[in-house]
């Protein structure tokens, strides 16, 4: 779901899709950079986005110059995609599956991307497990999504500090919302379940075999601002106590964890 208008991510007209392109173009580039930096890119990578919902990451990573597919469930979704691909003069592939049920082969992703999705998925391991195995040695599973060490989301409305709610009671709360006040949610059939903390987020990661995680404040790039923006990175960096305040103050989570490498390649 979008964290500011409110409106499920999948139920976003083509009008609107289309005015994000831009910002999603400077996303994919800040994003990819970042990726770059910890596992360098084959000029040809295959990018695989996971809930692509209207292709905007994919058709801009297509626009980058690389192979860019999107997995969705929802059919109306995925036609809207190519259609935006097609105004934006580029082909990008459009496929039916689930975070949890991948239709890839294993081993043949460079990333795979979740935006906004893994607080939503049924089995979060399960979807950890499918980026796995379609990523190639070497490749970067990136994922953002809920948090529950800050007290702003955009999740729901009209709850306060909704991200410290104990998790049952979230659950409770989204489960109400979604049966009686469906507009606190989006209107979305399938609200937020999941949040996650960064020890959470790395042991689950690293159960499922990834073998080096980062997370946002280790992927943001020096050069992506000015000096006081140098200044804050290198302040939040400088202990695990600056990073908790950090992850306090800014809403969501993302991380990146790699596929290791065969032994020998």
């Amino acid at each position: 779901m979008t964290a500011g208008a409110h409106v499920a991510t999948e139920q976003r007209s083509l009008d609107t899709v289309l005015a994000l392109m831009p910002e999603a173009r400077r996303a994919a580039r800040a994003m990819l950079a970042r990726v770059d930096r910890i596992a360098p890119l084959p000029p040809d990578a295959l990018i695989v986005d996971v809930g692509a919902s209207q292709g905007l990451f994919v058709t801009a990573c297509a626009r980058l110059g690389y192979r860019a597919v999107g997995v969705e469930p929802w059919g109306a979704a995925r036609e809207m995609a190519r259609e935006v691909a097609a105004r934006e003069g580029v082909a990008i592939e459009m496929v039916e599956g689930l975070a949890e049920r991948l239709p890839l082969a294993s081993g043949s992703v460079d990333v795979v991307r979740a935006n906004s999705v893994i607080e939503h998925v049924v089995d979060v391991e399960s979807a950890f497990a499918e980026a796995f195995r379609v990523l190639k040695p070497g490749g970067v599973f990136w994922f953002s999504t809920a948090s529950s060490l800050c007290p702003r989301q955009g999740e729901i409305r009209g709850f306060p500090a909704f991200g410290w709610y104990p998790d049952a009671v979230k659950l409770r709360v989204m489960a109400w919302a979604k049966e009686h006040r469906p507009e606190l949610i989006g209107g979305t059939q399938f609200p937020a379940i999941h949040w996650f903390t960064p020890p959470k987020a790395r042991r689950l990661l690293e159960r499922t075999g990834f073998s080096a995680i980062y997370d946002r404040w280790d992927l943001r790039l020096p050069s992506e601002g000015g000096c006081l923006y140098r200044l804050l990175l290198g302040t939040v960096r400088s202990s695990p106590l600056t990073k908790l305040a950090a992850d306090v103050v800014v809403p969501t989570c993302s991380y990146a964890a790699v596929r290791a490498r065969l032994a020998g390649s």
